[in-house]
């Protein structure tokens, strides 16, 4: 099974998925983790991770730009997995 995780801030929100990222590993046969230009450098760190997938979300940030279909279509023709965890916050 190709999995994928994603979490799309910053370098320590994608170092506290650490342990999320390894349960996954430990049950999948590859593990891809999904995160933004901000959190490219910590999922490097991560144990479990076999690939990682860079796209800058553009609903992240203080002042989000509108989200368009073209750049969410792109992100879904980049993404091949059988399983996806989506980790998130509440702010």
């Amino acid at each position: 099974m190709k999995a994928l995780v994603a979490r799309l801030d910053s370098f320590g929100d994608v170092l506290l998925a650490g342990p999320a990222v390894r349960a996954v590993a430990a049950r999948a046969d590859s593990v891809t983790m999904l995160c933004g230009p901000r959190g490219a450098a910590a999922a490097r760190l991560l144990p479990g991770v076999d690939d990682i997938l860079v796209w800058d979300a553009p609903w992240v940030g203080l002042e989000p730009a509108p989200v368009g279909r073209g750049e969410v279509e792109q992100l879904i023709d980049m993404i091949d997995a059988d399983a996806a965890l989506i980790l998130t916050s509440f702010h």
